[in-house]
């Protein structure tokens, strides 16, 4: 997170937070929060984190916040208060951009009064990991705007990094060029080399199977040296103990895993591939934990998790919640060996028929991948397996081999050559774009960039013309029980006009907090929500205040499927452009709306 004039990383001031309580002790508590936060947030290398000293001069109410900041150099306020509700506890926070004055991220937290402190450890590392991304997110989207030429090590370092999140081999190498560059601009850059061994351990441990001794030179030689760098650096310590773990090397493996968790127990992204390095290393217990937290850090966390997941599971010889996690994602730009895995687990389970499907998947993409079109024997394929998995202990190893000769893994390869016949639901784990709710979370692929997004109507909406292409849906159909109501109805009856006015009493309340707190990103954000309803009251109010009569129910329909969609489309620009414009090209809406595709896509909806 490096500023480019100084070359230095991203600075980021806590300020004090604000007790708007009566009660004293939670002046206690909100100090507690904010010291704990510096010394947590400083275990993230790409951040600078101001002492608490000059953050409490920063929070002197005669300044203008944001000019102090930018004249000393901070470019990001970590801002909050706390406030005390009948039954909870509310803290309110806010991460601003000090050269913009935008609110880069806002989230607020109620814990029960009973259990405020013992929440406090969860807030912590919750708000830790969230600032950490949203800062990365922030940085890498306006670094993907820059030339190489003008870009900083850490930004270049992100680039990289983003481009190896791709798995592939033209990834990897240009992954590699951004690293050279961010070495280019400061040759004793930990993170750099630590870079260059991840590009190369993909091709040892995935990939590159024939140059695997001279990738494995490599991982090991870069992650040495980025370790020599640095080695507080808890990625730089994961990665070496990566490295160690492949290279059978397990001691050693082990002390660096347990070393990268000991420097920072709350990156979620790390905390993935630590538990899947315990699980190899005959620790699945700690390494279910470890991704449990990660979960919970990172609630619209990234599909790739999965993966992880599913052989700590394995591992457990939880099969079935094994299988369960490696199905939540189409089974492309994956492990070679997870369609083996998942082929075992159906084995253990006594479910042969589903695992002979998965292991000519396994066998199609070892294929593919690893021997490059030339059909192995099945020793050929068991070393492999046995090499890409390094368990340290037999009995884990033997699980997973085992399982996968059993499921047919002779048979498949003797008929690799005949096409297969698959079940639907195998075909479908194959496709490449994925559209599927989970609870309240969406899970989003499409040309190989993954994401996750809260629920929206306009995702339903969308969902509902994906399982129907070139069929047009009368809006009123999408729309549901929503729009079942006849033309003497008016447009809000006097529940709805009551929790308006309630909520437009509280925007005014908030708004003259965020006053008194010189919180100008959060009053503006407040006022345009306030502008919102109020211009909505207007618009369904006649005279004397009463409700306005409803248009057409297909017309109310029409407009509003219009705006979910279009509005879905808009939060998903944010996250993977190619698919915002994709829906934007094929979708249609109207009184009538369709799903109409130039190509044809097939997509996993559930």
């Amino acid at each position: 997170m490096e500023n480019v004039a100084s070359g230095k990383a991203a600075s980021l001031a806590v300020l004090p937070f604000e007790n708007l309580s009566n009660n004293k002790q939670f002046e206690y508590f909100s100090r507690g929060l904010v010291e704990e936060l510096i010394v947590d947030l400083s275990h993230f290398p790409g951040l600078q984190i101001i002492s608490s000293y000059t953050s409490r001069m920063l929070s002197d109410p005669d300044l203008d916040i944001l000019a102090a900041a930018r004249k000393i150099n901070v470019d990001y306020l970590l801002k909050g208060s706390l406030y005390q509700q009948p039954e909870t506890i509310r803290l309110s926070m806010q991460l601003l951009h000090t050269g913009s004055g935008k609110l880069i991220w806002a989230e607020r937290f109620d814990a029960p009064r009973d259990g405020v402190f013992d929440m406090q450890k969860s807030i912590i590392e919750r708000v830790v990991f969230t600032i950490s991304s949203e800062v990365d997110h922030t940085l890498l989207t306006a670094a993907r705007e820059k030339p190489v030429t003008n870009m900083a090590a850490y930004d270049c370092w992100l680039r990289g990094m983003d481009r190896l999140s791709l798995g592939t081999l033209e990834a990897d190498r240009e992954a590699r060029e951004f690293f050279n560059q961010a070495l280019t601009i400061d040759p004793h850059y930990a993170r750099a080399y630590s870079g260059l061994s991840l590009s190369h351990f993909n091709e040892w441990s995935c990939q590159l199977w024939e140059l695997y001794e001279a990738s494995e030179k490599s991982a090991y030689k870069y992650a040495s040296e980025a370790f020599r760098l640095d080695d507080s650096d808890y990625l730089v310590q994961m990665i070496l103990g990566r490295v160690y773990l492949y290279r059978r090397q397990f001691d050693e493996a082990e002390y660096h895993i347990s070393r990268s968790l000991e420097l920072n127990g709350n990156d979620a992204d790390n905390l993935v591939q630590l538990a899947s390095c315990l699980a190899f290393l005959g620790r699945a217990a700690e390494g279910e934990r470890l991704f449990e937290k990660a979960l919970n850090l990172n609630p619209y966390r990234n599909l790739w998790y999965y993966q992880y997941g599913s052989l700590v599971y394995f591992v457990l010889r939880n099969f079935s919640t094994s299988v369960e996690m490696a199905l939540k994602r189409p089974l492309t730009n994956v492990w070679v060996d997870l369609p083996g895995y998942i082929a075992s687990a159906y084995t253990h389970m006594g479910r042969i028929e589903e695992a002979k499907q998965y292991v000519d998947l396994f066998v199609n993409a070892y294929i593919s991948s690893i021997t490059k079109g030339k059909k192995p024997s099945v020793d050929e394929v068991v070393n492999w397996l046995v090499q890409a998995n390094p368990f340290r202990y037999s009995e884990d190893r033997d699980s997973v081999v085992e399982g996968i000769l059993k499921a047919g893994l002779e048979v498949a390869l003797r008929s690799a050559d005949i096409p297969m016949v698959i079940s639907k639901e195998a075909q479908l784990s194959t496709t490449e774009a994925i559209f599927k709710r989970e609870q309240a979370i969406w899970h989003l692929l499409f040309a190989g960039v993954e994401t996750t997004m809260p629920d929206l109507k306009g995702l339903q909406d969308i969902a509902q013309l994906l399982s129907t292409p070139e069929k047009e849906v009368h809006c009123t159909d999408l729309m549901g029980a929503e729009s079942s109501m006849d033309e003497n109805e008016y447009t809000m009856d006097e529940k709805a006009r009551s929790q308006y006015e309630r909520r437009v009493r509280e925007l005014q309340e908030d708004i003259t907090e965020a006053e008194e707190l010189q919180d100008l990103g959060r009053k503006e954000q407040l006022r345009q929500e306030l502008e919102y309803l109020l211009d909505h009251l207007e618009k369904n109010l006649g005279l004397g205040g009463k409700p306005r009569k409803l248009k057409s129910s297909a017309e109310r329909a029409r407009a509003a499927v219009t705006l979910r969609i279009r509005s879905a489309i808009k939060k998903i620009e944010k996250h993977n452009p190619a698919l915002a414009k994709h829906f934007t090209n094929s979708l249609r809406t109207g009184i009538f709306c369709s799903y109409s595709p130039e190509e044809v896509v097939k997509w996993v909806l559930h």
